[in-house]
């Protein structure tokens, strides 16, 4: 009794340690099946649900033609049915048999050897040998070791850590991501949504409409309006079989973000005898439309918004000629007189408020001849020389053309400066002078010559005749120049030796008219010549005349101060009276004559007698 009670004991036992055997291999299928079961579960969202929601995102980004919105609406149901028969009902159909979930543990672990599906083999024969009462032996105590240590292996070993699980939780992780996608276009994009079923209520319609197509008419298609105007958005759907038709505007952003659309907007208009139209108001922004009806869109056309042209900034840069030597001048703002000297060039710099149309943009001057305007965005810039007196009027055209001229022209006069004439001055106190030839011939002449931009030559001119052409001397011309280089504003100089070498020499009775002429530096419109007051020379000796008229500054000290002239006879074969005045002798003071001549004058009358005392020296009567 003894022994048969300790082998039920170690039946009890090695049944125990085969059932937790079992137990933990059927616990592995479970496990395996459960994430089977999730796996297809998230394939079966991936490729229902999922392929809905590419279906919509689809449709929403790239408006699919109805026929394409109808076929690939069509394949999403296939998909979820095929995922559902392959991917989830096979795993809830499959049943959990130990001795594969033994071999697919070994398989994974690589190093039982047959230890669970021996162990699982022998402890299921011993236990249904021990049901039947059959003996069971030495061997059935190994056996039962053999089953509790494999139990006990497979618990310390925990299979389910063996499978690779990452292919399955990814899957479900995409389907968690597909259900929140879904749920917030349910939540945040019922619009979405409902346009969506809308469209997809319309495909068959749309389809019908492919078969019988409609012709659609767009005005005023590409069109540029300024900012605050209206604009008419209209359409005409030939062969039209519904009572909508939807436009569709999405405004443009402001450069330089580019031309893509920023903001979208939907208006279902109702169509009256096949038109429908909108009318904006006050266009603020510029924006593309484009109408839809039944699935087709007419081409997209542009709305451009802008503003008209004006002068924001404008500067006038003047380069005088370059003999004026003076710097660039530059006048900021508008100016409505713009004075410069002939020749010089000006560059008209502005920036406008908008961009700017380079054909469409220019000057008209005042004899009607028009001057294109170099423009670069919103900025432009025109040169041109002053000639003479002139008048610019700047016309400026947006960028989008005809239609957005500016409302007033900018305009300013062009007066032209004269270029004076040089001054000259003589350095003498009178312009008559009576001199002896020896005094002539060391006379020297000091000017001054002065210009606003500078003195390039100075000239002095001379001309030899005679007070009375019974000489019958003749008329010598000469000339003497200064050149100064470079040409200042102010020179100042002498012309000394002028008639050194001149043949005949100077004699008494010729008359010396001296010019002294300045000419400035202008290479633009030529030289000017400025001319001093004449000087006239007359050349004497001194006789009876000329002391008679006291103008040689002898006056009453000299010897002959008391003398009376006497009339001579015209013939000369008659003596002349003679008359005989005795004085007690005097001392004559010597004077310098090149002093004497600055403070000498013409005396009034010298001129008829010296002309008289060389008559009655010619004898003629």
């Amino acid at each position: 009794m003894g022994f048969r009670a300790i082998g039920n004991r170690k039946s009890e036992i090695g049944n125990a340690s085969s059932a937790a055997l079992a137990s933990g291999l059927r616990h592995f299928g479970a496990f395996r099946k459960r994430w089977a079961i999730l796996e297809g579960l998230a394939w079966f969202v991936l490729l229902g649900p999922g392929a809905l929601l590419a279906w919509f995102l689809a449709d929403w980004a790239l408006r699919l033609p109805p026929l394409l919105l109808l076929a690939s609406f069509l394949v999403v149901p296939l998909l979820a049915i095929w995922a559902a028969a392959w991917r989830l009902v096979r795993p809830l159909l499959r049943r959990i048999r130990p001795g594969q979930e033994a071999l697919l543990i070994e398989s994974l672990h690589g190093e039982l050897d047959n230890q669970i599906i021996g162990s699982l083999q022998l402890g299921t024969e011993v236990a249904e040998a021990a049901e039947r009462g059959q003996p069971l032996g030495y061997s059935a105590s190994l056996v039962w070791a053999l089953v509790e240590r494999t139990a006990a292996r497979l618990a310390e070993i925990d299979p389910t850590r063996l499978l690779d699980l990452r292919r399955a939780r990814r899957s479900v992780q995409a389907a968690a991501v597909v259900a929140i996608g879904i749920l917030c276009c349910l939540a945040f994009a019922q619009g979405a949504v409902a346009t969506r079923v809308s469209r997809l209520r319309d495909a068959y319609a749309a389809l019908l409409d492919s078969l019988f197509p409609v012709t659609m008419r767009v005005q005023p298609g590409d069109v540029a309006v300024v900012r605050g105007r209206p604009v008419t958005l209209s359409v005409e759907v030939l062969g039209a079989r519904r009572r909508h038709v939807r436009l569709l505007r999405s405004e443009l952003p402001s450069p330089p973000a580019g031309h893509q659309a920023r903001e979208r907007t939907m208006e279902a208009l109702e169509l009256k005898d096949k038109r429908a139209s909108l009318t904006i108001e006050e266009a603020e922004e510029s924006f593309t439309y484009q109408f839809e009806y039944a699935g087709r869109t007419t081409p997209t056309h542009t709305v451009l918004v802008g503003d008209l042209p004006a002068i924001s900034a404008i500067n006038y840069e003047l380069a005088y000629p370059s003999y004026t030597g003076q710097p660039p001048r530059t006048l900021v703002g508008r100016v409505s007189r713009l004075q410069a000297l002939v020749g010089t060039e000006v560059l008209v710099s502005f920036a406008a408020t908008t961009d700017l149309h380079p054909d469409y943009s220019y000057v008209e001057w005042q004899d009607g001849s028009r001057q294109a305007i170099a423009i670069t965005g919103r900025f432009g810039h025109f040169a041109f020389t002053v000639v003479r007196q002139d008048r610019a009027a700047i016309h400026l055209t947006g960028s989008y053309g005809p239609g957005f001229e500016m409302e007033l022209p900018v305009g300013f006069e062009v007066a032209t400066q004269a270029d004076e004439a040089p001054t000259v001055s003589i350095l003498l106190r009178t312009r008559k002078l009576t001199m002896l030839a020896e005094e002539a011939a060391a006379f020297a002449l000091a000017w001054v010559a002065e210009d606003d931009f500078g003195v390039a030559e100075v000239n002095l001119n001379y001309k030899i005749d005679t007070v009375d052409p019974l000489l019958g001397r003749p008329v010598r011309e000469g000339s003497q120049s200064r050149r100064f280089d470079p040409p200042q504003d102010r020179v100042r100089g002498k012309f000394t030796e002028i008639f050194k070498g001149l043949s005949p020499p100077l004699e008494p009775g010729d008359r010396i008219t001296l010019t002294v002429s300045a000419r400035d530096n202008n290479t633009e419109t030529g030289p000017r010549a400025g001319r001093s007051q004449p000087v006239e020379i007359v050349i004497v000796r001194p006789d009876l005349a000329g002391f008679a008229e006291r103008r040689f500054g002898f006056e009453a000290q000299t010897l002959l101060g008391g003398l009376h002239k006497i009339k001579r006879a015209t013939n000369l074969l008659i003596d002349p009276v003679k008359g005989v005045h005795k004085e007690a002798r005097q001392e004559i003071a010597r004077h310098e004559l090149k002093s004497r001549i600055a403070d000498e004058t013409w005396p009034s009358g010298a001129e008829d007698a010296v002309s008289d005392y060389f008559r009655l020296l010619s004898g003629v009567e």
